[in-house]
C-alpha cells in the first residue's frame, strides 16, 4: 500500500474528531493533520499554553498572603539579629583585648621582676568597661527582637549559643562582684587577698572570653 493511501486514510479517520471539537455555533474547520502536530506555537495554542500554576501559588500571591504585620516583625527581627551579630563580634574583640591587657597588668603587678609600673592599668579598665557596655548592647538587641514564629523544641545551634551566652553573662556579673571585693581588700591594705582576688579575676576572665568565643562560633558557623 502506497504512503499516499495511508495518509489519506488517516485524514479521513481523524477528521470527524477534530471537526467535532469546534465550539457550538461556530463553523467547523476542515480537518488537517497540522492541527494535531503543528510546529507552529500559535496553531497549538501558543508556547505559553502549558505554563500554568495548578495551585495559583505565584510569588506575588505568596507575598500577598503574608500578613503585613507579620512581615514587619520578620524584617525587624532580621535587622535586630544582624545588628546583634555585629555587636557580638565587636564584644568578643573588646573582651579579648581586655583579657590581654589584664594579663599584662597582672604580670606587671605580680611578676617575678617586682617592678610595678602601672602602664596597663588604665587601658585594661577602659577595655573592660567598653566590653561590658558592648555586651549589654548585644544582649539588648537579642532580647527585644520580636519572635514571629514559635521555635520547635530541641537542641540546636541556637540553644548552644544561648547556653554559652548565659555562661558568659554569669562570668561578667562575677567580675563585677569580684571588683567590689577587690576594692574593699585594697582599702584594707590586705595584699594577700588582693593577689588571690586577682588570680580568681584572671581565671574568670579567661573562662568568660572562652564562652563568648563559643557563643559567637556556633552562631556564625
Amino acid at each position: 500500500m502506497s504512503p499516499n493511501v495511508v495518509r489519506a486514510a488517516l485524514v479521513l479517520l481523524l477528521a470527524p474528531a477534530v471537526a467535532g471539537a469546534a465550539p457550538a455555533g461556530e463553523p467547523r474547520q476542515p480537518a488537517h493533520l497540522q492541527l494535531l502536530w503543528s510546529p507552529d506555537p500559535a496553531a497549538a495554542g501558543g508556547a505559553d499554553s502549558m505554563e500554568f500554576d495548578l495551585f495559583g501559588d505565584t510569588e506575588q500571591q505568596k507575598e500577598a498572603s503574608i500578613d503585613p504585620a507579620l512581615a514587619g516583625r520578620i524584617e525587624t527581627r532580621r535587622t535586630m539579629l544582624q545588628t546583634h551579630q555585629i555587636l557580638g563580634l565587636s564584644t568578643l574583640a573588646l573582651m579579648t583585648t581586655s583579657m590581654v591587657l589584664g594579663q599584662l597588668n597582672y604580670s606587671d603587678v605580680y611578676g617575678a621582676g617586682g617592678g610595678r609600673t602601672g602602664d596597663y592599668l588604665v587601658a585594661h579598665r577602659v577595655a573592660t568597661y567598653s566590653s561590658a557596655g558592648a555586651f549589654l548592647a548585644t544582649a539588648t538587641f537579642s532580647i527585644f527582637a520580636p519572635v514571629p514564629f514559635e521555635k520547635d523544641p530541641g537542641f540546636d545551634t541556637a540553644t548552644a549559643h544561648k547556653i554559652a551566652v548565659i555562661g558568659a553573662t554569669a562570668g561578667m556579673l562575677a567580675q563585677v562582684g569580684l571588683g567590689f571585693a577587690t576594692a574593699r581588700a585594697a582599702d584594707a591594705g590586705n595584699a594577700r587577698d588582693l593577689k588571690r582576688y586577682a588570680q580568681i579575676h584572671q581565671a574568670i576572665g579567661y573562662s568568660t572570653v572562652g564562652l563568648m568565643a563559643i557563643a559567637t562560633s556556633v552562631w556564625i558557623f
